[in-house]
């Protein structure tokens, strides 16, 4: 029976890759089988269905441990990378009976599902000469359900990409979360979405209530339209007399446009828009003048302009023959789960916000509109909900672009993204225009979508700050560990010096409590920590192999004593450290570095 087994999961450089993998093997049948006919077949027809995920045939004089190998090994790295993986290694190596097979994770275990699940579709691929992509589709549908949950969002994803340009370390701030950490220790800085540990608290809050932001805008002197909370419906009247027409409802503190009706011109159509609000929101729903122009976000980081996106409201154009329905089944056809190679173009989802905005414009989703005739599908321009974009930085006035900083400045947050509506941005904000509200999560994916060169924009988010630190990596032997331990409690370390023996670490004179359970969890510990300016790690030579190097770099290896290292691992060494040296005895590291 052909299956899978996991074999070892490695957290760190291996013989196997450079980054952290999962290893596992696959038993197949002799090459003169029926079955393992089948599965020869299986490749031929998983290419033909996913040939951007296995780009050559496989030639048919290859042994089918190769041909096998390389199928499963491609496929589920493509099924990984389609919903927000950012995966790079993977591989095989033939054995008599199989392969050896590893994948490189964001979480171990979603790896192993997508080399469990290639071998799956291969075999029913061998055994059915009809076989297409179509027969994967609700398989992959629940994978990438689980790669939603637990690969990077795809704004992490593009720090990533900048991370990986620039040789900047990354890793999980807090497991199972969106948390992610760029850099090492004091070199490091923490990022959710665009969002970063370098934003303030008070910042925070303005930005969360639209209310506050706008009385911030106020008090700094930038126009912002005026507008009257309301708790029920008997209070629409007093908000519109004080807003006058048109105006705009939205919940209270409800973000992405979610509950958002724009252009509303009487009683009923206000009443309706309260009532769709109440949906999104608890509390009171906001009643806003109505203001002329494009929906722009202006963004700003640490201080700086950084870009400014026209955001437009998705909208289809009628034909005469389609219904809406089918216009938008149209238009999200290249809009996939694969947001890069959507190029950061979301699906507009049919959901209630998209009805209720049709019904403002006298048609359903089964109407079919005359030809040429614009139907808008939404309110509001959000990328998130399928609306689009178009980079107008270089027309940006310059009081805008100065009232953007000034404005992102003194609410203390250092990725900023401001919603702002003129008639023409090249004005200043003084002659019409006004702001909205403000973002701390403001969507850089816009700004490639619309064109900007994502490495420029990255390297601008991620700033000067995170990089490494020097680190130094201690190999000595099992049975050495406890005493090492013992000798390192009596050393003075700097208070900025992070160590590390086996389980244990400690930050200067004050000991951690690292979780005992997975590998380097001390290492890690120090890692995360910003105090932190450098690491000493003392490991031993099996949890080394049984695990992988506890970091893909190392400024120095001190391997101490007689050593049973293969050529294999020292080869890791060698390529994953600036220098290796080699003492007797752990009692000469102790007399050269031993503080």
């Amino acid at each position: 029976m052909t299956r899978i087994r996991h074999l070892l999961t490695f957290s760190g450089p291996s013989p196997f890759a450079p980054k952290p993998v999962v290893v596992a093997d696959v038993t197949l049948p002799g090459n003169d089988s029926k079955e393992a006919e089948l599965l020869r077949a299986g490749c031929t027809r998983l290419h033909e269905a996913f040939p951007e995920w296995l780009p050559e045939a496989p030639a048919p004089d290859l042994a089918l441990q190769e041909i096998v190998g390389t199928s499963l090994v491609q496929w589920a790295l493509g099924a990984l990378n389609e919903v927000r993986g950012f995966l790079f290694e993977s591989g095989f190596a033939a054995k008599p009976d199989g392969a050896i097979l590893w994948m490189a994770y964001h979480v171990p275990s979603v790896s192993m599902r997508a080399l469990d699940l290639a071998l799956n579709v291969l075999s029913d691929a061998g055994r059915s000469p009809d076989f297409s992509r179509a027969d994967t589709e609700e398989r992959l549908s629940a994978f990438w359900l689980l790669c939603r949950h637990n690969h990077p969002d795809f704004q992490a994803r593009i720090l990533m990409l900048g991370a990986r340009s620039g040789n900047i370390p990354v890793m999980p701030f807090l497991q199972g979360t969106k948390y992610w950490q760029f850099g090492w220790g004091s070199r490091s800085r923490i990022f959710f979405e665009s969002m970063s540990n370098s934003d303030g608290a008070i910042g925070m809050q303005f930005s969360k209530s639209k209310p506050l932001a706008k009385a911030v805008f106020t008090s700094l002197g930038f126009p912002t339209p005026p507008f009257r909370l309301v708790g029920n419906l008997h209070e629409l009247a007093g908000a519109a007399a004080a807003t006058g027409w048109p105006c705009v409802v939205k919940p209270y503190a409800k973000g992405k446009g979610k509950g958002v009706t724009a252009g509303i011109g009487n009683m009923t159509e206000l009443q309706a828009a309260y009532i769709h609000a109440r949906k999104y929101s608890d509390e009171s729903v906001m009643v806003e003048s109505f203001v002329p122009g494009d929906d722009y976000r202006l963004m700003v980081f640490d201080g700086k302009f950084l870009g400014a996106l026209r955001r437009d409201p998705p909208a289809v154009t009628g034909d005469g023959i389609n219904t809406v329905r089918q216009l938008i089944s149209i238009l999200n056809r290249d809009r996939t789960a694969n947001i890069v190679k959507s190029r950061y173009l979301c699906p507009v989802p049919l959901d209630e916000a998209l009805e209720f905005q049709l019904a403002q414009q006298g048609m359903g989703l089964d109407s079919i509109p005359e030809a040429d005739r614009r139907i808008i599908l939404r309110s509001n321009a959000n990328i998130s909900t399928g609306g689009s974009g178009t980079d107008v930085t270089e027309r940006v006035h310059p009081d805008v672009r100065m009232m953007a900083e000034t404005v992102a400045k003194n609410f203390g947050i250092a990725c900023a993204g401001l919603d702002y509506i003129t008639e023409d941005i090249e004005r200043s904000w003084r002659e019409g225009g006004a702001l909205i509200e403000a973002n701390t999560t403001p969507g850089i994916d816009g700004l490639i979508a619309a064109g900007q060169d994502a490495l420029k924009i990255t390297s601008r988010l991620l700033g000067e700050l995170p990089g490494r630190i020097p680190f130094h990596l201690v190999v000595v032997d099992d049975a050495a560990i406890e005493p090492i331990w013992q000798s390192l409690k009596g050393m003075r370390f700097p208070e900025t010096t992070g160590w590390a023996c086996g389980s244990e670490a400690a930050v200067g004179s004050m000991r951690l409590q690292p979780v005992k359970e997975g590998a380097w969890t001390g290492i890690h510990a120090l890692l995360r920590n910003q105090l932190v300016d450098t690491i000493i790690a003392v490991c031993c030579v099996g949890d080394i192999m049984r695990n992988g190097l506890p970091v893909d770099m190392v400024d120095r290896v001190s391997l101490c004593g007689d050593l049973s290292i293969i050529d294999e691992w020292m080869q890791v060494f060698e390529e994953h450290s600036g220098s290796i040296e080699k003492l007797t005895e752990w009692a000469e590291w102790e007399r050269q570095y031993g503080i």
